[in-house]
């Protein structure tokens, strides 16, 4: 082995982790810390080749994964943000990019090329974040989501008109060729997808051998990405297709478990990469220039990014924290200008210049993203307005409801909130729902349900589902903030009204608490006790002894939270008391989730937890694999007759 490359390695690594050891103890985000060992190192390394060459494969498993975490079922979900979001906020981007690039004397196809540089978000960094302040299921977390998928396909097309941008004309004599390799191409990965590949991971699975399962799936990633290659298509589209296939097998969460930490090293090296090709002293010498530039994009992204989240009819809190989410430029921009400098449409000059402005936006998205509850409290309760004729959203609630008292209001319309609402029609106990998803509430109300558009953190919305004549608010909420910002909002609204909270993380607990709850149930802490009753009843423990040891666990674990159980809540929801009561199974073996027939039984599943992952999302065609344990709802008497036939 060529010891100056291992060499280089180590230096990287090192000066790596000395340096993200010093921004932890700061508090700094890790990501600067990564482009600031690439600038320091820069200066004293010279060759640089490899680690440029393991960052390329960083970026061709960043795209598998998302190929990988790709389902139709997900798609479909957020669709309306992917499409009309998604290509609002790349043409408006791109077209005042465009406009201004005109403007101060660049040629109309580098002024394009450059708006789609500008365009494109960072998907590695803006995930990161919402995965640490837990917004993956929220409406902002979704929206970006579904910019992000569209973001990340249009990157692959706009690298194909790359060279129509600079001028190569198609030859059109090799255009039969090329559209036979595809259309071969695009057969055999279609037979692969549908029989092939399922079939090599099914065998790869039940040998039980992790290290075959691993080398399989590297195969299946790399072997398309290179003849994909072949074909003429980019490696970062191949890489995509392939996650794209094993996406639709019933082994693709075990394959993202076995990839992901993959996928972070080599992320890590891409970033250090881009601060390896940062030359310092340009930096240096043009640092009004980037700077300038820096707040420039930051501004063009922000306004195209607002106004398309405006388009899309949701609140002005929402329209604030996406567009500063979305406000860098992402990581394929570099995989793009690198394009450009082929076809001359950036000049060296102008790629350093591009280099280091990126380098800025991106060092600064965290720090903008921690401003965000400050803008909006500045901003304060104002939102987009709907337009008048617009039916679609209900703003307002019926006129049957208008005199509705000791009612419940469900502030969110997820799983848990239809679960609660069912629930309430059951035992005839009035409720309003509330949320901020325009498709859900088209959705559920053309179903009847009692529902309207807004934001249940804001005081018009809480009135005007008459909260002050209300019994109980269930805030069950995906973003914490939001349900932080409820909780204080109601309390104030009325102070007699009883509060309950549903939080992920038991950390935030007292924080609600402090704001004007009265119960806050913490998913992780209650998920755990489920999983704990299966696993004494799996020992044959006796039903009565599982109860009481939950109750004492329950009890120490909450001494100060004062969580109550489940008969006290019935008996404050209008004092009814209720049957409906949670439980789960235990999954031995692969099947598909419609081999429970849950609906038989009237149950309602409401997550599915897979070693250390919650899913809330599923069809009935979800595949459960072996070790999955799924939790659902009902009254005692349905469950016990589910449980004779599917426990043994």
């Amino acid at each position: 082995m060529d010891l100056f490359i291992l060499q280089n390695i180590t230096v990287i690594l090192l000066t790596a982790v000395i340096i993200l050891l010093i921004f932890n103890k700061l508090k700094l985000p890790s990501m600067i810390g990564l482009f600031l060992t690439g600038i320091v190192l820069g200066q004293f390394l010279h060759s640089a080749e490899t680690i440029n060459t393991i960052s390329e494969l960083g970026v061709i498993f960043l795209l598998f994964i998302i190929g990988l975490e790709f389902s139709m079922e997900k798609f479909s979900s957020i669709k309306h943000y992917a499409i009309i979001g998604g290509i609002l906020q790349v043409l408006l981007t791109t077209l005042i990019v465009t406009i201004l690039s005109v403007l101060v004397g660049f040629p109309i196809n580098q002024g394009i090329f450059m708006g789609f540089l500008v365009s494109f978000s960072s998907t590695a960094i803006v995930m990161k974040l919402i995965q640490e302040r837990q917004m993956n299921n929220s409406i902002q977390g979704k929206v970006v989501l579904g910019i992000l998928i569209f973001q990340d396909i249009a990157v692959i097309l706009v690298l194909l008109l790359t060279p129509l941008l600079g001028g190569s004309k198609i030859d059109i004599t090799t255009l039969p060729q090329t559209l036979i390799t595809v259309v071969t191409l695009v057969v055999v990965l279609a037979v692969c997808s549908k029989w092939i590949i399922p079939k090599v991971l099914h065998i790869a699975s039940y040998t039980k051998n992790r290290d075959l399962f691993i080398l399989l799936t590297l195969v299946i990633c790399l072997g398309t990405t290179y003849a994909t290659s072949l074909a003429g298509i980019s490696p970062e589209l191949g890489a995509f297709i392939a996650g794209l296939m094993i996406s639709k097998t019933e082994f693709s969460h075990q394959t993202l478990g076995y990839v992901e930490p993959f996928q972070d090293v080599f992320m890590s090296l891409f970033l250090i990469s881009i601060g390896l090709m940062l030359d310092v002293n340009y930096f240096i010498s043009n640092i009004v220039l980037i700077i300038a530039l820096a707040i420039v994009v930051l501004v063009v992204k922000i306004l195209a990014t607002g106004t398309t989240i405006a388009v899309l009819k949701l609140p002005m809190r929402i329209i604030v924290i996406v567009s500063v989410l979305l406000s860098q430029i992402g990581e394929f921009s570099f995989i793009l200008a690198a394009e450009g400098l082929k076809y001359n449409l950036i000049t060296n000059d102008l790629f350093t210049l591009f280099l280091a402005t990126t380098v800025i936006t991106m060092s600064l998205t965290p720090f903008l993203q921690k401003l965000t509850p400050k803008i909006i409290e500045k901003i304060g309760n104002r939102g987009m307005r709907l337009p008048e004729n617009d039916e679609a959203l209900p703003t307002q609630i019926d006129e049957n409801d208008e005199n509705i008292s000791d009612h419940v209001i469900l502030a969110g319309f997820g799983v848990n909130g239809r679960n609660i609402a069912k629930a309430c029609k059951n035992q005839n106990i009035p409720y309003i729902a509330i949320d901020l998803n325009p498709i859900i509430v088209k959705r559920q109300k053309a179903l009847g349900e009692h529902i309207i558009y807004g934001d249940a953190s804001k005081e018009n919305i809480l009135e005007e589902v008459n909260i002050s004549k209300a019994k109980m608010i269930i805030i069950a909420t995906t973003d914490y903030r939001g349900s932080l910002k409820a909780t204080d909002t109601a309390r104030r609204l009325n102070p007699n009204i009883h509060i309950e909270v549903r939080t992920k993380y038991i950390k935030n607990v007292d924080e609600l608490y402090e704001a004007g709850a009265d119960e806050v149930i913490p998913e992780e802490f209650e998920t755990g006790l489920v999983i704990f009753s299966r696993i004494m009843d799996f020992y044959n423990k006796d039903p009565d002894e599982i109860t009481e040891t939950i109750n004492e666990l329950r009890s120490d674990h909450y001494n100060e939270l004062r969580l109550i159980s489940t008969d006290d809540l019935s008996l404050d929801l209008n004092e009814a008391d209720t049957d409906l009561i949670a439980d789960s199974i235990y999954i031995d073996e692969n099947k598909s989730l419609d081999d429970y027939d849950f609906n038989k039984y009237d149950l309602t599943i409401t997550s599915i937890i897979r070693g250390n992952d919650t899913i809330t999302e599923f069809s009935d065609k979800f595949q459960l694999l072996e070790n999955d344990i799924v939790l659902f709802t009902g009254n005692e008497s349905d469950i016990n007759r589910f449980m004779n036939v599917y426990k043994y």
